[in-house]
Formats: structure tokens, sequence, C-alpha cells
């Protein structure tokens, strides 16, 4: 029993040390990974963020692809840009365009992301194109603004053909002339690599292609694919809405406090004994000298003294104005009523 036991173990030893087991634990990981990520509808800081993460992820996973899904109809130039960037950008990645379903689109907007791809793939029955630069609503770009906007789209477009191989005075049709094509005469004129029904098989077809500038040889044929939906965030940009309500709550909290710090100094002096200054009262007693007598004035009776101690006295019924305070009285003087005489 004894002797069993260590052979067993001396037998699990040598195959830890001869690798049998590692060998056995990494073919179960063989297969490569796939990251797919589905750009649907307009292009906007969303869809920026969504195709940055998910190609970030990809190579921090050392994923053998990325594939960015595209059926779009154009959108923001800057958003489109940072996508681009972020292509390029990828160095131990490779990124595959693939315009899909059929009938789907990348016309605008899309053609820049598919360009800047290291493998451009069409499903049938899509179009590429139409990418001359136009107002958010549609509208043409006028004048030198839309000179200058035109040529930089140019400049941007064509470079991403050349360093991808690709058709450049095409891209640079695309651009100028809005130029769109579909799959089959992208596919003659050099605008993209590959025309496939589905992404299995263009994973299949790409599989051992070298792409270039990143250098980086593709082994994708049979890879599992890996979809990576957008976030909740990412639908939804809930966090800038979150940024803007609170920057809203902010601003409307600090009107609020300001406005009642303002009412409560206008309640105190209103209410307190300064908000009497000015006040007009009726003699109820004589007020004489120091003496003092007594005044109704803010709804209430108080002892009142003249404004000069050595006045005549004011008599009662007379309308008196409350001038300040001295020694807890009202000081008051009274009120002179001016009018014309009565001809007879």
């Amino acid at each position: 029993m004894k002797r069993s036991i260590i052979s067993l173990l001396v037998l699990c030893l040598a195959c830890t040390f001869s690798g049998f087991w590692p060998v056995q634990i990494a073919a179960q990981h063989s297969e490569p990974e796939v990251f797919l990520a589905r750009i649907e509808g307009g292009i906007d800081s969303r869809a920026a963020a969504y195709a940055e993460r998910v190609i970030s992820e990809a190579d921090d996973a050392g994923a053998a692809a990325v594939v960015l899904e595209l059926n779009t109809p154009g959108g923001s130039f800057d958003a489109t840009q940072e996508i681009v960037k972020t292509e390029s950008n990828a160095e131990e990645v490779a990124v595959v365009s693939y315009v899909a379903p059929l009938g789907a689109q990348a016309t605008s907007a899309g053609t820049f992301i598919v360009m800047a791809s290291d493998v451009a793939a069409m499903a049938p029955q899509t179009r590429l194109g139409a990418a001359h630069p136009v107002w958010a609503d549609g509208g043409d770009i006028m004048g030198t603004l839309g000179e200058k906007a035109t040529n930089d789209a140019v400049a941007l477009m064509t470079g991403l053909a050349s360093a991808h191989g690709r058709n450049v005075e095409w891209a640079e049709s695309s651009v100028r002339e809005s130029v769109s094509v579909d799959a089959e005469e992208a596919l003659e004129l050099g605008v993209v690599e590959h025309v496939e029904p589905d992404l299995e098989a263009v994973l299949k077809a790409v599989d051992g292609e070298r792409v270039e500038p990143k250098d980086i040889t593709l082994q994708t044929s049979g890879a599992t694919i890996i979809e990576k939906p957008m976030t909740f965030t990412e639908r939804t940009s809930f966090f800038a809405y979150v940024l803007w309500i609170l920057a809203l709550v902010a601003v409307l909290f600090l009107a609020t406090a300001g406005f009642t710090y303002w009412r409560m100094r206008q309640w105190r002096v209103s209410t307190g004994l300064e908000g009497m200054v000015g006040e007009i009262g009726v003699v109820r007693q004589p007020v004489v000298g120091d003496m003092g007598g007594l005044v109704f004035v803010h709804g209430e009776r108080w002892r009142a003294i003249p404004e000069n101690a050595g006045s005549e006295p004011i008599k009662v019924g007379t309308e008196v104005e409350v001038l300040g305070f001295r020694r807890g009285a009202v000081v008051v003087r009274a009120v002179e009523h001016h009018g014309s005489a009565n001809s007879s």
C-alpha cells in the first residue's frame, strides 16, 4: 500500500516537472479569442467610448483581434476621430471592421472607421462611402469653412487608406464627391479586403494574414467570439446626465440659499426695532419733555419722548413719526401736514 502511494506521488512529480500538466492546461485555453463590438446608429461620444473600452479590453486580454461590426449612417466627426485614433494606437491587437448585417451601411463617419481598421470586410448587399462633411442637420458647409473641412477630411481619409494599402483615389472621391459603393464594388476597387456572409466566414478568411502597419499575423480561424455589448452608461450616458443634474441642483440650492439669506436679513430689519423707524403713530398720552408720553405705533403702545426735550408738548391725537430709540422709548416728532387754505 505504501509503495503504491509513493509510486503515485513520484508519477505526479514527474508529470509536473516534465510539463505534462501545464501543456494540458495550455491546450484547454489554446483557442484564440476575438472580441466583438457592435456599433449601430449614429456615431457619437457614446460609440467612441464603447469602441475604446472594447479595444482596450481586447489588448489587455491578448485577444487575437477586435471586430467592429458597423451599421451606421454616420455621425459626429469628433467622435469618429476618437475611434480612428483608438484603432490606430492599438499596437498589440488587430482591428477588423465588418459592415453587417445584409443591407447595412457604413457611410459618412462609418467609412473613416472602416479605413482605419487593419482588415476591412463587408457583408453582401451593404454599402460604404458618402463621406463628404456636412453640418449636424445635414446641410452643406459653405464657403471657406466648407473647403477647410473637406480638405481636412480628405487628408484623414487618404492617409488611412494609404497606411492600410487601400484605394487612395476612391478614398478621396468618397469625401470630395460623396461617392458610395456596394460590397462587390468595394472589393473590386481595393477599398476592402473581404466580402463574406457572416462573421465566422470573415475570421476564417483573414486567418494567417499579416496586417500593416502593425505587423501582426492574424490567427482567427475557429476563434471564440466574445461579444462585448454596450454598458448601461455607454448606452445612456448616465453619469454625464447625473453630473448635469447635480450641477443644476447645486446651482438651484445656492440660489435658494442666497435668496433665503437675503429674505431673512430683510425680515430681521423689518420686524426688529429698526423696522419701526419712519413708521407713523398716534399720540395716546401727551408727549412732554423727558417725562415722555404714550404713542400707538406698529400695532402696539410705546413710551415716547420728543425729538427735542425743550419742544412744546405733543397733544393727544397728533400723528407722529418714529425717528429712533433712546432709553427704551421711541423718539418721535409731530407730523406736519401741509395743505392749501380753503377760500370762502
